[in-house]
């Protein structure tokens, strides 16, 4: 059911670039076609590919096509906190996918790690691009202080997570467990 709705949802954001694509006549519309297209070539799991796909239409879409970061003061905060959850179920599926899930000692300090190494590494991406591009993703009359801001929401939500992580441990009926049930 819920790969029928991922085929679903795929598709309207697809119709929804191609016509704004039209309109705007612009290229990156098409790109981030091809950015939902991903998780069905790589057949990732259902849930995996449902967050992806909010997640790119949230932070892809909303944010840079309907400029949404320099509209909503907030927004940007809020994208970098949802990045920090997401990127702990990355990690934990990481861990399930090379059988290293046995240890929550090591669980927690493996997600913590990830989350905040693939924040950084995405404000290492946002640096290059408004360098090779002359663009300003980084807000650099702010200087460091979105990139610290951006890492350290992410790592707000990174914290939630393994907080909701180790107080469901045991428990399979809630939203974490379920999530990491399904990858």
């Amino acid at each position: 059911m819920l790969n029928k709705i991922n085929i679903l949802i795929s598709f309207v954001f697809c119709f929804i670039s191609f016509l704004f694509s039209i309109i705007y006549k612009d290229i990156t519309l098409l790109l981030f076609s091809l950015y939902i297209i991903i998780p069905f070539i790589l057949k990732i799991k259902p849930i995996i590919t449902f967050l992806y796909l909010v997640f790119g239409f949230i932070a892809l879409f909303l944010g840079f096509q309907l400029h949404l970061y320099k509209t909503v003061y907030w927004y940007d905060n809020f994208v970098h906190f949802i990045w920090g959850f997401l990127s702990s179920l990355l990690a934990i599926m990481i861990l399930k996918k090379f059988k290293k899930y046995d240890n929550m000692i090591f669980i927690c300090l493996f997600i913590f790690i990830f989350s905040l190494a693939s924040s950084g590494l995405w404000e290492v991406c946002e640096f290059t691009i408004d360098n090779i591009f002359n663009s300003d993703m980084q807000r650099r009359a702010t200087g460091v202080y979105d990139t610290m801001k951006d890492i350290i929401l992410a790592l707000f939500g990174n914290i939630l997570f393994i907080l909701s992580f180790i107080f469901e441990y045991k428990n399979k009926k809630l939203l974490v467990r379920f999530l990491i049930d399904n990858l």
